[in-house]
């Protein structure tokens, strides 16, 4: 049964140690896939389901787990783990809420399919992200106030051929009346001046990345 919290944390092979909200926080359905089921055993988490075609975990690891569901496929599959992963999500309709626990730091293609999943969950008005033991990764689409530790770096990526903002509030480089372009870079490490920015973006849509200050900043 689904997590009252109505949240899924989605463990990949490239789960990493740690996530920026930490994974003491964690209070929903844990979702393992293929090889990240060692990252969830090693965190003593209890997964709800585990999906994969396990051709990059234990079979000894996986046998703890008799009593899980899982949901397995053949190796020989158009979709990547993790996006099938996260099809079971969409499928189970009882999630408010998706984060995918990944640490953005293995192949370069891999990485930009985690940002296709991704968007794939923003065009069905999912609320969703991507956590990595620094960052966070989401697309906006439209008026959006965030919850940021102020001094964070905010970076607005163009992912339509362009985006328009009309307004900006708490960012120490305004967004007034500004257009990007897919092929402009203008949109980089912007400072979080307070804990609740607010972006007003009008057209397009954009791939949102949050680095918060670093702890040993704040020292």
């Amino acid at each position: 049964m689904p997590s009252a919290d109505r949240t899924a944390y989605v463990f990949p092979n490239h789960a990493p140690v740690e996530i920026v909200s930490g994974y003491a926080s964690i209070a929903g359905d844990v979702i393992a896939v293929d090889g990240g089921l060692q990252r969830v055993h090693d965190l003593g988490l209890i997964p709800a389901c585990i999906i994969g075609d396990f051709d990059s975990v234990d079979p000894a690891l996986l046998s703890l787990y008799a009593d899980i569901p899982i949901v397995r496929h053949q190796p020989e599959k158009n979709e990547t783990d993790t996006e099938l992963a996260l099809h079971e999500c969409l499928s189970r309709a009882c999630y408010d809420q998706i984060v995918i626990c990944n640490n953005m730091q293995g192949r370069f293609d891999h990485a930009m399919g985690i940002l296709q999943n991704l968007l794939m969950l923003h065009e069905h008005g999912i609320s969703a992200r991507v956590e990595s033991s620094f960052q966070i990764f989401f697309f906006i689409s439209a008026r959006v106030t965030l919850k940021v530790i102020p001094q964070s770096v905010l970076s607005l990526i163009p992912w339509s051929d362009e985006v328009r903002f009309s307004d900006s509030r708490g960012l120490a480089y305004p967004l007034t009346d500004l257009c990007i372009r897919r092929s402009q870079s203008r949109g980089i490490s912007n400072i979080c001046l307070v804990s609740e920015p607010e972006i007003l973006l009008d057209s397009g849509t954009a791939l949102a990345i949050i680095t918060p200050p670093h702890p040993s900043r704040n020292a």
